[in-house]
C-alpha cells in the first residue's frame, strides 16, 4: 500500500466529488434534466441554488441564505484546501484540481490512494448527499439517486477491488428505497448511505422504516449513517444556531446520537440482529458518554417501553461502528470504554477538514494506542462491517 503498513488499509469513508455539473446525462431519464441542481444569479445580483424548479436555502444564518459567502461553504467554485482548517502548512488546491483527484478519473483517485497509503477506499457522496433530504418529488428523488448509483458503479468499474461505491437512497419512501437498495445489491453494493434526519416526515425509528431495516439484515449490507450539511432541512438543533460553524458543528454529532438512541433505544437493532450500522464522520468523542447516558436511561426511564434484552452499550458494541478522525484525541478513551472493535478509520478525503496527503500515517504512527487497535480501526472492523471474509 505503499506505506509500511503490513496489511490492506481499508478507508472506510472517503467521498466522491462530481467531474462535472452534467454528470447525470447519461443516466437521468430527460424529462428530469431541468429539474437538477443549478445555480442562477438572481436579478439582485445574489446566486441561489435551484432544483426541482424551486429555490433551495442553504443551512446558514438568514444574513447569508442568499449570499456568495453562504454558497461558498457548499463549495461552489472556492479554493478547496484540504486540511486547511488545522494546518497552516497545507497547500491549497483549486476545486477543478480537487474534482480531478476525487471524481473525474478514477485513476486520479487511485494515485492519491496510493499517496497516503489506502488499499481499499469505500466512496460515500458529497454535493448529492446534502442535495436528496432538501427536495419534495419521490419520483425525482428516486430517479435521481437512481442516476447517481449508475454512475458511481461506473466509476468504481475502474478497479473493483479497490473501490467500492456506497449507494445513496430515496428515503422519503421506504418502499422505493428497498427497491433501489435490491437493485444496488445486484451490482455488488455492499454499503448504503443513510441520511439521520427525519425524511418525508419519518424517523429512522419509524414503524413504515421497518422493511428498510429488514432489507439490509437481509441482503447484508451494511447501513452506514451520514449527516451532511449545506442546506436547510430538519436538523436537530438548527433552530438554536446563527453561524456556518455552529451549523456544522452541531449538526453531526447531534445528528448522530439521535439516530443511535432511536435504533437501539426503540428495539430496531434488538429486532434484527444481524443489521450492521455505521456512524460516519460525526466526531467519535460522544459515544462513550450517549452510551452510558443511555444505559442509565435504560434502567430508570422505561415506563411502558419495549424493554431491552440488553443494555445500549451492548447493543452498540454488537452491531455497530464509530467513523473516527485518524487524529481524534478521545481514542484512547474510546478503547479503554470497550470499543476498539467498533472503530473505522475514515479519510474523509477530499473535504476541507480532511488529511492530505497524511492521513493514514497520522492514525499508524500515533504513540498512545496498541498496534492491534490500529489495525481494528484501519482494516479488520471494516471487514466486519462492509461483510468481507477475512
Amino acid at each position: 500500500n505503499g506505506s509500511r503498513i503490513p496489511y490492506d488499509v481499508i478507508d472506510s469513508d472517503g467521498h466522491i466529488l462530481f467531474p462535472s455539473n452534467v454528470w447525470w446525462k447519461p443516466y437521468l431519464p430527460e424529462k428530469y434534466w431541468d429539474w437538477t441542481p443549478r445555480t442562477v444569479r438572481e436579478p439582485d445580483g445574489t446566486k441561489q441554488l435551484y432544483a426541482e424548479g424551486r429555490p433551495l436555502p442553504v443551512a446558514a444564518p438568514s444574513s447569508l441564505r442568499r449570499s456568495d459567502e453562504g454558497l461558498a461553504f457548499r463549495g461552489s467554485g472556492q479554493s478547496y484546501v484540504p486540511g486547511s482548517w488545522g494546518r497552516k502548512d497545507a497547500g491549497s488546491i483549486t476545486m477543478a484540481e480537487a474534482r480531478k483527484l476525487a471524481g473525474s478519473d478514477p485513476k486520479d483517485r487511485l494515485r492519491a490512494m496510493d499517496t497516503d497509503g489506502i488499499d481499499v477506499a469505500y466512496l460515500f457522496p458529497s454535493q448529492i448527499g446534502s442535495l436528496l433530504p432538501a427536495l419534495r418529488s419521490t419520483a425525482f428523488i428516486s430517479a435521481y439517486a437512481s442516476a447517481y448509483n449508475d454512475w458511481l458503479a461506473d466509476y468504481c468499474v475502474a478497479d473493483p477491488r479497490r473501490l467500492k461505491p456506497a449507494a445513496v437512497l430515496p428515503q422519503h419512501d421506504p418502499i422505493l428505497a428497498v427497491e433501489e437498495m435490491e437493485r444496488a445489491r445486484k451490482r455488488g453494493v455492499t454499503a448504503i448511505y443513510i441520511r439521520p434526519n427525519t425524511m418525508g416526515e419519518i424517523n429512522l425509528d419509524h414503524p413504515s422504516n421497518e422493511r428498510l431495516w429488514a432489507a439490509a439484515e437481509d441482503l447484508d449490507m451494511a447501513a452506514c449513517v451520514h449527516e451532511g450539511y449545506g442546506l436547510e432541512i430538519p436538523e436537530v438543533g438548527h433552530e438554536r444556531v446563527s453561524t456556518n460553524l455552529q451549523g456544522h458543528m452541531t449538526s453531526h454529532p447531534f445528528e448522530h446520537m439521535t439516530a443511535s438512541l432511536v435504533l437501539i433505544t426503540s428495539g430496531v437493532l434488538k429486532r434484527h440482529p444481524k443489521l450492521r450500522v455505521a456512524f460516519m464522520e460525526s466526531g467519535a468523542g460522544w459515544a462513550p458518554f450517549w452510551l452510558n447516558r443511555m444505559d442509565e436511561h435504560s434502567r430508570k426511564f422505561t415506563y411502558g417501553d419495549e424493554p431491552l434484552e440488553e443494555m445500549p452499550t451492548t447493543y452498540f458494541r454488537r452491531q455497530c461502528f464509530l467513523g473516527i478522525e485518524p487524529d481524534e484525541r478521545f481514542l484512547p478513551h474510546l478503547i479503554d470504554f470497550g470499543l476498539e472493535d467498533t472503530l473505522l478509520y475514515g479519510s474523509d478525503f477530499p473535504h476541507v477538514d480532511a488529511i492530505f496527503p497524511g492521513s493514514v500515517a497520522a492514525l499508524a504512527e500515533r504513540s498512545d494506542i496498541s498496534n492491534t487497535a490500529k489495525r481494528k480501526a484501519l482494516r479488520d472492523n471494516a471487514l466486519r462491517l462492509y461483510g468481507v471474509p477475512e
